[in-house]
């Protein structure tokens, strides 16, 4: 474990969790230290030669201690002796290191105190020895004083200490401490002085760790260790390489605790919803061991009404860690593809379903999702600038659901990332070809909406009843609308397809003007001068006509595209041909109506509101036209710029 998580591991739980890898790496000292004395004695032979011998015969002893390819152990350089002693390069550095690995024993022995598995006067004799021999072991430069090694490598004698005795009480000390922790293999975790109750929770943490474990595919980490301290279990996680990412639970009776270290405060807010069961507080925590740097802590406490609860927290608990896993970089890698909380949601979604997103940060993350693009532009000769662009918004976050899912299912199944490749680029170009279907299914549903209100205002003009309720269905059909025109702007964002968001727009318009008509309906009065409401129910019929001829219009695009026959392409300009004489038509009848009115002298009530009836009915011919024309560009490939 990097010494910085092992340090932040400390603070958060004390040592005891930390207490079988100190004594493994005291024994490691130990035996370096060793080693290191029997350097020290070559180097300080009686001759050059003799040092270069001996030197040479501890190649063997040098390797069992694992130090083969320290450079700093390596055989005694020739040595010069002086009247003060013997001058022997890296002696120095030499018992620098025998100080340092002194105190990573005492730091053992420290913490099997702190467990209560050594006697504290004991270990505090141990750490009082040290002090007293460490300065001893100390050089300002490379000269060893004549006598020193000799002093350092007896046995203790006539009362006095030396540093061979100390190493020989500290080794017997660890020896003891791991007799006593004796390592229990609990499905993959390393366990230490644990009950069977202990090992039945950690075995349901394993559960959920093992099930998703192989999502993180060729990245290092969630190694688990469990010991039991006093009346709690503990069980501690390293999830990843993040030295403050760490993980430690705790078990009392029916309580779990959980403890989170972390850098980003996203990603740990993002592991708290991820166990909604648990109490969450979070706090900002600087550590004097770690200079002063910062890291958020969330603690997370959950009381459970039986052991079979605490197991199911527990299995979800070991589930959710992989998922952490470089969730950082995953959400920058999202968040590059479409907005920050769609790349947030789509975390959570893959978590949701245990894929995860490290298959597809392995596969290439955003940079392959550019490559596709550019693959699928080629394809289809379609400029894909964006994902957004050639999918739409709700589209983009459909594909990368998808992509999240090929990648982890691919690469678990053995594929290979250029195999992954391949199918997301067929996923893609279907979903390109499937936004512009959806594109068109929206615009005629819209469209209908448009003509349910043309039908509406012609048969209110027609029959004058009830027109009161006419203007609120008008209304209710009109806000319809404008979530078909909304859900058409997201779905065509800036891309091939951005010429819808202009044409819904300004069909939308046609819906707008014949919400008003109806609404001013009911302010005609009873007594209607017949010519006046003949004309405005003609007006009526070629908007209602218009309407309807963009309806079709819209119904050819299903047939006409690049390289159609030639009675399609011709039915598909006869419509839009249509929808000008409709524009005339429109024109023409309210003129008659402005006409009507002028003649019969009609009073200023009469006039206003018949007049903007009039209007609001000749305006739905101009957009259809306007919007029959953008239609026909679009499809012959003129594309307007939004």
């Amino acid at each position: 474990m990097p010494v910085r998580k092992a340090k932040i591991v400390s603070e958060l739980t004390g040592s005891t969790l930390l207490l079988p890898d100190l004594v493994v790496e005291g024994l490691a000292a130990n035996a370096r230290i060793k080693f290191a004395l029997s350097w020290l004695q070559a180097a300080d032979g009686p001759t050059r030669s003799r040092a270069a011998a001996d030197g040479a015969g501890l190649e063997a002893e040098r390797a069992i201690a694992g130090l083969a390819d320290d450079s700093l152990y390596a055989a005694p350089e020739a040595t010069s002796r002086g009247d003060v002693g013997v001058e022997v390069p890296r002696a120095g550095a030499v018992l620098a290191r025998i100080r340092d690995d002194l105190g990573r024993m005492g730091a053992a022995t420290d913490a099997a105190a702190a467990a209560r598995l050594l006697d504290e006067s004991a270990a505090r004799d141990l750490r009082r020895r040290e002090e007293v021999i460490g300065r001893a072991v100390k050089l300002d430069d490379d000269v060893i004083p004549a006598g020193l090694v000799s002093r350092l490598t007896r046995p203790p004698h006539d009362g006095h200490d030396t540093l061979h005795g100390l190493v020989m009480d500290l080794h017997k000390a660890l020896n003891d401490i791991a007799s006593r922790l004796s390592e229990q293999e609990v499905a993959g975790a390393r366990g230490f002085r644990l009950s069977e109750d202990d090992k039945a929770r950690l075995a349901a943490f394993m559960r959920g760790l093992n099930r998703t474990s192989p999502l993180k595919f060729h990245h290092p980490g969630l190694s688990t260790t469990a010991v039991r301290d006093g009346a709690r279990l503990i069980i501690q996680n390293d999830i990843g390489m993040t030295e403050a990412h760490v993980l430690v639970a705790t078990v009392q009776g029916l309580r779990l605790s959980v403890t989170s270290s972390d850098v980003h405060r996203r990603r740990l807010e993002f592991f708290a919803s991820r166990l909604a069961e648990l109490t969450w507080t979070t706090s900002t925590h600087a550590s004097p061991k770690l200079a002063d740097e910062a890291f958020y802590v969330g603690t997370g406490v959950f009381d459970a009404p039986n052991v079979a609860a605490l197991d199911g927290v527990l299995e979800r608990l070991g589930a959710s860690l992989v998922f952490l896993i470089d969730w950082n970089k995953a959400r920058k890698s999202l968040s590059r593809l479409v907005p920050k909380s769609d790349a947030i949601a789509l975390l959570g979604w893959a978590a949701d379903h245990e894929v995860g997103h490290r298959g597809y940060l392995e596969v290439g993350g955003d940079t392959l999702v550019g490559e596709l693009l550019a693959t699928a532009s080629k394809v289809t000769g379609e400029p894909y600038t964006s994902l957004r662009a050639g999918v739409g918004d709700e589209g983009a976050v459909e594909f990368l659901r998808e992509a999240l899912r090929t990648a982890s299912e691919g690469l678990r199944s053995g594929r290979s990332p250029m195999a992954i490749r391949d199918v997301l680029v067929a996923e893609l170009l279907a979903r390109a070809a499937s936004a512009a279907d959806r594109i068109l299914d929206l615009a005629l549903d819209h469209a209908a909406l448009v003509l349910d209100l043309g039908n509406l205002v012609r048969s209110a003009l027609i029959e004058h009843e009830g027109a009161h309720d006419v203007a609120a269905r008008a209304k209710a059909w009109e806000a319809k609308a404008d979530v078909q025109v909304s859900r058409i702007r997201e779905l065509a964002g800036r891309g091939e397809q951005r010429a819808w968001r202009v044409i819904a727009s300004g069909v939308d318009d046609a819906a707008d003007a014949l919400e008003e008509a109806a609404f001013r309906i009911q302010f005609l009065p009873a007594d209607l001068p017949a010519d006046v409401r003949d004309g405005l129910c003609r007006l009526a019929d070629h908007a209602a006509a218009a309407v309807s001829n963009y309806v079709r219009l819209l119904c050819a695009l299903r047939t006409v595209h690049r390289g159609a026959a030639r009675e399609e392409l011709r039915r598909f300009v006869d419509l839009v041909q249509a929808l000008h004489d409709d524009e005339h038509a429109t024109d023409a009848a309210e003129r008659e109506v402005f006409a009507s009115l002028m003649r019969m002298n009609a009073d200023a009530r009469l006039l206003s509101i018949a007049g903007a009836i009039g209007e609001d009915l000749e305006a739905v011919g101009d957009v259809l036209l306007r919007a029959g024309r953008l239609v026909s560009d679009h499809v012959m490939g003129e594309w307007l710029e939004s």
